[in-house]
């Protein structure tokens, strides 16, 4: 499908792109961090063959859209709403996996009515006392975290080498990642579909350098502008047994918290799901018609 954008009510331009079937389900998609609008499944009839349109967007910094310095996940609900707006969806899914997670949950807790269903793959949790954010996490991910909590200079200098990085041989950094993470997680990152979407997905996400990832960090390392106990949506966790990037403690912690959701711990699964999407479409457009 064909790039687009729109711009926001407060003059921001967002990138999107749409897949799958044009009067299915509507479902907005939030990308991993880093990520990017050309975040999808290796199988390009998927979203079809399920009845959904599926929505990618880069979030603000990424790809095509506009950065919005010291934005907040809650602020993911207004550039969704004015997506939403903007294509004509009255109501929709809402879906994120990784760092896109949270900002899915945002629009749960924030748009109300809106929203048909939220699906949550692999989320981390929000900063909370009562919770050990580190528990189980990679080693990379302990570092970049430490970075985001120290403030925007801690962070950006601390991503800059993975943005040369990716700029210079995307595949480099993607195996150094790899290194940390369980057997079926580089099973899957080696097969060349998988492979092509990350490669992809990842380069365009630098296409301004570190300044979405980096927004993205500082977001997660401070509150997140709604409280989990506010996602009255039906919502749905994936989690991954063996993930490590985003951990079980993780995914438990925040459907503990949710009013509405149910947790699915995938046994034997890591970070990257794609055997379970066929699900999770079914679920997100299981809520009711197209608006």
């Amino acid at each position: 499908m064909a790039d687009a954008t729109f711009t926001t009510p407060d003059g921001r331009t967002i990138g999107y792109v749409e897949r799958g079937a044009a009067d299915g389900v509507p479902v907005i998609v939030c990308h991993g961090t880093p990520g990017s609008r050309f975040t999808r499944h290796a199988d390009p009839d998927i979203y079809a063959r399920h009845n959904v349109r599926f929505v990618p967007y880069d979030r603000p910094g990424y790809g095509l859209s506009d950065p919005q310095p010291g934005r907040a996940v809650a602020d993911a609900a207004s550039d969704i709403a004015a997506l939403a707006d903007h294509l004509g969806f009255e109501r929709f899914a809402v879906v994120g996996g990784s760092g896109g997670a949270p900002h899915a949950l945002a629009c749960g807790a924030l748009l109300g009515d809106r929203v048909l269903r939220v699906g949550a793959l692999v989320t981390p949790a929000p900063p909370d006392e009562e919770f050990d954010f580190f528990e189980g996490l990679a080693e990379l991910n302990v570092k970049e975290f430490t970075a985001a909590q120290e403030g925007p200079e801690a962070i950006e200098a601390f991503l800059q080498p993975y943005v040369d990085g990716i700029r210079a041989d995307v595949d480099d950094v993607i195996d150094e990642m790899l290194t940390e993470l369980p057997e079926i997680d580089r099973e899957r990152a080696s097969q060349p579909e998988h492979r092509a979407i990350m490669r992809q997905s990842w380069v365009e996400a630098v296409r301004q350098g570190q300044r979405g990832w980096a927004d993205d960090d500082l977001a997660f390392a401070k509150p997140w502008g709604f409280e989990l106990e506010d996602v009255t949506a039906d919502t749905r966790v994936w989690q991954g047994e063996l993930d490590v990037l985003t951990p079980r403690p993780h995914g438990e912690y925040v459907a503990s918290k949710l009013p509405n959701a149910r947790f699915e711990l995938l046994e034997g699964g890591g970070h990257f799901l794609d055997p379970e999407w066929a699900v999770v479409l079914d679920w997100l457009a299981g809520a009711g018609a197209a608006a």
